[in-house]
């Protein structure tokens, strides 16, 4: 004779074991709801930082920063570090035969519109 589960008389039992935790729908629905709130959050808390300053206020500011007068301009959004800080990289220059003669980069954090010293 076995010795499994059986009763007096010699047959199995029909008791079955417990449902897990993590079976129950319950708690999967649960954990599921925590996963997706745990995202939400993280991917709030890595928000990029909102631009407070446009590319033509960039432009403007970065005129007032170098001592020429530009014939023309060009402008690239870039961030730098980590966590990155984003920064308007105006490029003015002047022409001489269709050609760059003098240029300069200022870089104007896209935030708060202050000038970084490069």
């Amino acid at each position: 004779m076995s010795t499994g589960d059986t009763s007096s008389n010699g047959r199995k039992s029909d008791v079955r074991p417990g449902r897990d935790l993590r079976d129950r729908p319950i708690v999967r629905i649960g954990m599921l709801v925590a996963v997706l709130l745990v995202a939400f959050f993280v991917t709030k808390s890595c928000e990029r930082q909102q631009n407070e300053i446009t590319q033509d206020e960039a432009v403007t500011i970065a005129k007032e920063h170098v001592d020429f007068t530009p014939d023309d301009y060009q402008v690239r959004y870039l961030p730098q570090g980590v966590p990155p800080v984003y920064f308007w990289a105006v490029s003015l220059y002047t022409l001489r035969n269709g050609q760059p003669a003098h240029v300069q980069v200022v870089l104007v954090n896209a935030t708060t519109g202050m000038v970084q010293d490069t």
